[in-house]
């Protein structure tokens, strides 16, 4: 369900352009730091949820931000 999330907002959004696999980081998915902070912003006010900056990095996989958004009891939008 998040890692759905995450794709569509990574594609449309971000414009990473193509598939995106989920295992792949976000270094390797070609997001630059300042799209991760735009993107940590983005979910905790959509999703009310907070996101460290410990937790979000260019090493970071959509896989574990998806886990992490589920750990945190992240509320998806209606």
């Amino acid at each position: 369900m998040y890692v759905e999330y995450l794709t569509n907002l990574l594609n449309t959004v971000y414009k990473v352009p193509g598939t995106i696999d989920p295992e792949k980081s976000f270094l390797e998915l070609e997001v630059d730091s300042l799209s991760l902070a735009e993107l940590s912003a983005h979910l905790e006010d959509e999703l009310d949820v907070p996101i460290d900056e410990e937790n979000l990095s260019a090493a970071t996989t959509v896989a574990e931000l998806a886990a992490l958004l589920e750990t945190h009891g992240a509320v998806m939008p209606a």
